[in-house]
């Protein structure tokens, strides 16, 4: 069993904090693989579905940061309250990423603190600009979450039925989520803005992977 490491309990810590201020729940969605049987994966393989999902969890611990930066400057209860919604669903896609990593023996990334301290500023400073603007940004972050799932579906092996699924659903939630940042009149980020969000990810995965 991994034992958790000061920088773990300092995140959990930190989240736990910030979930009972925001009374934040997942939804208590089933485990999409919850009845899919594991299939044994080469070393290689394992190693590989392992750093890819290590990555997106990263993803969903900057998430909850994200949200929850939005949600202390929130200007309106209605857009506190969709945004801790999120944080709900996103709550749901980091429980699935752990569990999943658990069940391939491997660890989180030691970087999770400085993602989760990171988003929660980002978020912040964002909802200090006008309301569209920071839909905007909620919209064009799920759009590139959404292709990074794409892109992750792609190269996991064909037969690894059960992180297919997981991240089938995460998809489609992120999908969800920027329609629903959509439908309340977003607007258009800059090239260069969209540009820097892009670089600033790839940093993310790219530590995430490793470590």
């Amino acid at each position: 069993m991994r034992k958790f490491t000061h920088k773990d309990n300092l995140i959990i810590r930190s989240n736990e904090m910030l979930n009972i201020l925001f009374n934040i729940q997942s939804s208590g969605r089933e485990y999409p693989a919850k009845d899919i049987s594991e299939y044994e994966l080469i070393e290689s393989e394992k190693d590989h579905v392992t750093n890819i999902m290590r990555v997106n969890h990263s993803g969903e611990v900057a998430a909850q940061g994200l949200y929850i930066g939005h949600a202390l400057l929130a200007k309106t209860q209605e857009q506190k309250k969709m945004m801790l919604n999120m944080a709900s669903e996103e709550k749901d896609h980091l429980e699935w990423c752990d569990q999943r990593i658990k069940e391939l023996d491997g660890n989180t990334s030691i970087f999770n603190p400085v993602w989760f301290s990171g988003s929660i500023a980002i978020g912040m400073l964002s909802s200090m600009t006008n309301d569209k603007n920071a839909l905007g940004f909620i919209e064009e972050t799920e759009k590139q979450v959404a292709e990074h799932l794409e892109s992750n579906i792609n190269k996991i092996p064909k037969k690894d039925n059960k992180t297919y699924s997981i991240l089938k659903k995460m998809k489609s939630d992120e999908e969800h989520h920027g329609e629903t940042a959509r439908s309340l009149g977003s607007s258009k980020l800059s090239n260069n803005l969209k540009n820097i969000m892009k670089i600033t990810a790839g940093f993310m995965k790219f530590a995430s992977y490793k470590i």
